[in-house]
């Protein structure tokens, strides 16, 4: 029979989960969200969050060091670094990634683009020194100039942006050279940080491919024009990757559908392992929790050409709050957004990653004026965004499913994909001890508003008892859980789209009740 509680209801669920004594073997697998922005710290920690990532904007070099230093002396505005890192740290934040920007209208060798770094004039090289050198002592505790009030060191220092997208004006071997000038400042200025790789972000060539030795194929079916931009970013990812002694952590951004994340987690590593070496791979900017639909027009694959025409109908309905058929597309969107971010950090965990951190924290609602350009990024806030300044509103399925999965996977010892029939995604995590499945099905298509999604039989074999099932939250303010029983030693299901949670029965999960809300 099926029950639904409030959402809170998981709160408590974990309790039943803990072993006693049981040795801390954990994967450190770090969940986190995106773009910090001031006002949200509150709302996402209680989701049980404590990584969190920056965008640029505030942390590049233009935005703390606006005027060129006067007879050798800086001067550094910390003001809205130093309160967005507090905020968060307060609220119970530790770990942060923080995107470094070169960019800087006084040093750059070209004019600035509305977004992108160019290379450094070489005289003024020794400030860009200087200015990376405070930015990371500054947040680190064990220096004596850190900030009043810092409670953490932050550790996670990304040297620009986003690879091919604008955000970097120079070449390859430029970039290059920026690094070799970037990772020494970064180790003198705290030892125990991190150098991030620039991230790299390339859709419609891993969607539904995990098999990378595919890619060929795939490339080739491109049109010519595409398939060269494609194959010259490959390389160019190769090309990067063949310098580990520069950084010590390396980002893809998955904007896309969430089928790319195995595709290009393969690709990465296994082009680390040609060289010799492997790291930390990271997945950042999953902005698109939900597949953006389109970029620039262009359907996203798995979507099609064919979809087009319907998916712009979508895109215009979500961006018209007056169309009739609004909270009907808004609610299969928010669905969308909720399994979407699911799959993928269940995906990024099963591909041996180290972390990722998934967003938007808020919407974009700029973006919602040209929709069949910008694709869903307008939508894409996790919790609704209400008042100016932007602060938080009602909690969203997604932001439900991000505290789901924070409190059933987080701690995770092991995990490994089962094999139980085509289209079946299905994993079983080691949770201190306690087993959690987590599975969905996907037949390799997308679907619309008013479209019949597919669903299978699944058989897993599990031993004879009482199970605990729980849907990832498609809807507001209830979560859907139910109670499932084996049949001579294999569990039956029927699997859909929506990924699913499956443990051994907890009386506590299945009869405990608390107030839906935020308050914990």
């Amino acid at each position: 029979m099926r029950r639904k509680y409030p959402l809170f209801l998981f709160l408590i669920i974990p309790l039943s989960m803990v072993v006693s004594g049981e040795q801390d073997n954990t994967r450190n697998f770090a969940l986190g969200v995106e773009y910090m922005v001031p006002g949200f710290a509150e709302v996402y920690a209680r989701a049980g969050i404590t990584w969190a990532k920056a965008m640029g904007q505030g942390f590049s070099w233009d935005d703390i060091e606006p005027r060129p230093p006067v007879k050798g002396k800086h001067s550094y505005r910390w003001d809205h670094t130093d309160r967005l890192i507090l905020e968060y740290q307060r609220a119970g934040f530790k770990n942060f990634h923080i995107y470094v920007k070169s960019m800087n209208r006084w040093a750059s060798s070209k004019p600035i683009a509305c977004r992108g770094s160019s290379p450094i004039k070489p005289e003024f090289l020794d400030d860009y020194k200087a200015f990376l050198q405070a930015l990371v002592q500054r947040y680190n505790i064990n220096h004596p100039d850190h900030v009043p009030g810092l409670l953490y060191s932050v550790e996670y220092w990304e040297i620009e942006a986003e690879w091919g997208t604008g955000f970097w004006q120079g070449t390859l071997e430029e970039y290059i050279d920026l690094l070799r000038v970037a990772y020494p400042v970064v180790k003198k200025a705290n030892p125990e940080a991190k150098v991030i790789l620039i991230g790299f972000f390339l859709a419609g060539v891993f969607e539904g491919h995990p098999d990378i030795e595919q890619i060929p194929a795939v490339l080739s079916r491109l049109p010519s024009k595409l398939r060269k931009v494609c194959e010259q970013y490959l390389a160019d990812i190769k090309k990067l990757l063949s310098y580990p002694e520069l950084f010590d952590v390396v980002e893809f951004h998955s904007l896309s559908d969430w089928s790319e994340i195995m595709g290009m987690s393969r690709f990465l590593k296994k082009t680390m392992r040609e060289y010799g070496y492997e790291k930390p791979v990271w997945v950042g900017d999953v902005n698109y929790t939900a597949s953006p639909l389109v970029f620039w027009g262009q359907p996203i694959p798995p979507y099609t050409e064919k979809q087009l025409p319907a998916i712009k109908t979508t895109l215009h309905i979500l961006a018209n709050v007056k169309h009739p058929r609004h909270k009907e597309v808004e609610a299969w969107f928010r669905a969308e957004q909720s399994k979407g971010l699911v799959k993928k950090v269940v995906l990024a965990m099963a591909e041996g990653l180290s972390g990722i951190n998934v967003g938007n924290m808020k919407d974009e609602k700029l973006f919602a004026v040209f929709p069949e350009i910008t694709g869903t990024v307008a939508f894409q806030g996790i919790v609704e965004t209400k008042g100016m300044p932007p602060g938080p509103g009602k909690p969203r399925p997604a932001y439900y499913s991000l505290r789901l999965l924070s409190q059933k996977l987080m701690n995770f010892s092991a995990v490994k994909q089962l094999n139980l029939g085509s289209g079946i995604y299905a994993y079983e995590f080691t949770v201190h001890g306690h087993t959690v499945y987590v599975l969905w099905y996907d037949d390799g298509h997308r679907y619309l508003p008013g479209d019949i999604e597919p669903s299978v039989t699944v058989e897993i074999p599990l031993p004879e008892q009482k199970y605990t099932l729980t849907e990832t939250p498609v809807k507001e303010d209830m979560l859907n859980i139910r109670t499932v029983s084996c049949d001579r030693g294999v569990l039956k299901l029927k699997s859909g789209t929506t990924p699913v949670f499956v443990e051994p029965f907890s009386e506590t999960a299945a009869e405990g009740k608390m107030q839906s809300g935020y308050k914990n």
